[in-house]
């Protein structure tokens, strides 16, 4: 009865919404390890106005809530409809429930229903590619020949929430915000590739402006940092996952002839037999936030609670017993106070030594992986672990734009709240002397410096012999390790510091195959767990040493044995890995007093010039 009256004195517009259309991802899918855009479609059918918090919870199979709730803040006209974007991390697609709480105390709400299509079910596959045509505004998510429709008014207004979005096919120009536009050249610009279909109604290329007009080039492919464009004369009913791969096949072609005069069918993507595991070893990012959560591991003094520990069982039994023999009177009575008085003692003791096994220090471990994007800004995926000797609600806030904040794990309910946006936020209650691991996407404002290849030199093999790369201004040299990617090599560099600049060069037998860190992503990372119960203080550079590898195998979104193993890089491109310090523009904003400390991966690509063409056409001549 209780329950039916406190519903009838609830506001009707508690009751107003109505879910009418959910989009997951780019292409309606769940993409694992991702944080990707929801999209939720909300009605209002009531005369009342709706305007109030919605928040987006994850469930486990019990229909509890897990992690942090995602909260926005809606306003629904009455009778109106409204678009609402949330950012979930998805861990398993195949066991991820949520649902849409608002009301007093989010007492209301509705399941988000998922159907088999909504799981990405080449997830696992080497081959899959996110690929979706771009369609008007007032196009809704359905098929379209061969690849589905995402309606252009979705896309995410930050690059960050965009990871799982692998190609784009444009037959109009979209009628984007400037944040939007931004957002979608920050994704080109890391590596996306756009198929560019021409005018319908004309026949002629699209006409871009503002921030896309780098897309007018005339060339029929051409690149944008690390992104590649490509035009079409087909339609789109024409348009086949055949003749995107083909299409993209022959412009790396290409660009490896004009580098190298070798037959790129004969250096290319070499699967190696199925000899490997293809299974996915769990979650890489939890395994990143437990390795950080690690490194502030209690260092107990065992031995002494063990002792105590007996003492503690002695004085239960039989010490009771003796001392209730020893009673002449009230021997119930007291043998209770003897219980109680033990137990509160006891109480008191372990508490005392197990909460100063920290040393009672505040500390905030981080990992970073940065990539340039254009102007002086990074992409940034942060990696946390907060540790605390004061509990209480803290804040975090990131430094940048477009932060997307997630816990990363679906087995724990946090006391807390995640505001993902322009200045995303995340409030987390961690009790006294306990961490708090969280993952946060954002884009870092940060100088970025000049650079360029000096010179190179490739032998017969099409494999790396002599690199020289010039930084202007110079990168810090503090614990750095540095490394180049070039097809399926790791070649070590050295730097060193000229005025105020840097220069890298190769490092003579410093060569190992990408195939060698296989075994780089099983549940430890290669390293043992033995110090998690014993009295063992840790290296933090040498853990931090260890997480190298394995972040470098997240940068490269490698998620199996088998990827690793077959994992062939561009044949007329290299990456510069560059492993130092976080510089201060990166660290964290919170109220949490207390060091930060960390390592932050930078991620550079390049692309060889196309030098040697003259050197062996004069060779030849000779």
């Amino acid at each position: 009865m209780a329950g039916v009256f406190l519903t009838l004195l609830l506001p009707g517009s508690v009751f107003a919404i109505d879910i009418e259309e959910v989009v997951w991802g780019f292409n309606n899918e769940q993409t694992p390890g991702k944080c990707i855009p929801l999209s939720i479609l909300l009605r209002n059918n009531t005369p009342d106005a709706f305007d109030g918090p919605v928040s987006l919870n994850q469930l486990q199979y019990g229909g509890s809530k897990v992690g942090a709730p995602l909260i926005r803040k809606v306003f629904l006209a009455p009778f109106s409809s409204q678009w609402v974007q949330y950012y979930p991390y998805i861990i398993d697609s195949h066991r991820g429930e949520w649902s849409l709480n608002w009301g007093p105390r989010y007492a209301y709400g509705q399941k988000l229903t998922t159907t088999e299509q909504n799981i990405n079910s080449n997830s696992d596959l080497n081959d899959a590619r996110s690929r979706v045509i771009l369609s008007s505004s007032d196009a809704l998510m359905k098929k379209v020949g061969h690849f589905k429709q995402f309606p252009e008014e979705l896309f995410p207004p930050y690059v960050t929430a965009t990871d799982s979005l692998d190609e784009m096919i444009i037959g109009h120009v979209p009628r984007w915000d400037a944040a939007r536009k931004t957002s979608f050249m920050d994704w080109l610009y890391q590596g996306g590739v756009v198929h560019l279909l021409p005018d319908e109604s004309t026949g002629e290329n699209l006409v871009f402006t503002t921030s896309m007009v780098e897309l007018n080039s005339p060339l029929d492919s051409f690149r944008i940092g690390e992104g590649l464009v490509i035009r079409h004369t087909l339609k789109i009913s024409q348009m086949t996952e055949g003749v995107l791969t083909v299409a993209v096949k022959t412009v790396h072609d290409q660009e490896a002839k004009n580098i190298h005069e070798f037959t790129p069918e004969a250096n290319g993507n070499v699967t190696v037999a199925n000899q490997y595991s293809s299974y996915r070893y769990g979650d890489i990012n939890y395994k990143l936030l437990h390795e950080l959560s690690e490194l502030t591991h209690p260092d107990h003094n065992w031995p002494l609670i063990y002792l105590m520990s007996m003492l503690y069982l002695f004085m239960i039994f039989p010490g009771c017993f003796l001392f209730n023999k020893r009673q002449k009177s009230s021997r119930y009575r007291n043998s209770l106070l003897f219980i109680l008085i033990t137990v509160v003692c006891f109480s008191t003791i372990f508490w005392s030594i197990g909460k100063r096994g920290y040393g009672e220090k505040t500390t905030i471990n981080s990992l970073l992986v940065a990539k340039p994007l254009p102007g002086n800004y990074f992409d940034t995926t942060c990696w946390i672990n907060s540790f605390v000797t004061d509990g209480g609600l803290y804040n975090f806030e990131s430094t940048g734009e477009g932060s997307i904040f997630t816990t990363a794990q679906d087995t724990e309910r946090i006391n807390g709240l995640i505001a993902n946006g322009v200045h995303g936020t995340f409030q987390a209650d961690v009790p006294a002397f306990t961490s708090r691991p969280f993952l946060y996407r954002v884009k870092v404002p940060y100088p970025k410096p000049e650079c360029k290849v000096v010179d190179y030199k490739l032998n017969r093999d099409a494999n790396l012999e002599d690199l020289t790369l010039e930084f202007q201004p110079g990168l810090p040299t503090e614990n750095s390790r540095i490394q180049i990617l070039f097809r399926e090599k790791l070649y070590s560099a050295k730097q060193t510091k000229e005025n105020n600049r840097s220069i890298f060069k190769l490092n003579q037998g410093g060569v190992i195959p990408v195939a060698a860190w296989r075994t780089k992503l099983t549940d430890n990372f290669g390293q043992s767990t033995y110090y998690a119960y014993e009295n063992e203080n840790k290296n933090i550079t040498e853990v931090y040493s260890k997480i190298y590898e394995p972040l470098v195998i997240n940068s490269l979104d490698l998620k199996t044995e088998e990827q690793v193993v077959n994992y062939r890089g561009h044949l007329s491109r290299f990456k510069l890995f560059y492993y130092c310090d976080i510089p201060d523009e990166f660290k964290l904003k919170t109220d949490v007093q207390g060091d930060q400390q960390g390592r932050i991966l930078f991620v550079y690509d390049f692309a060889l010039p196309e030098k040697q063409i003259a050197e062996k056409n004069e060779s030849s001549d000779q």
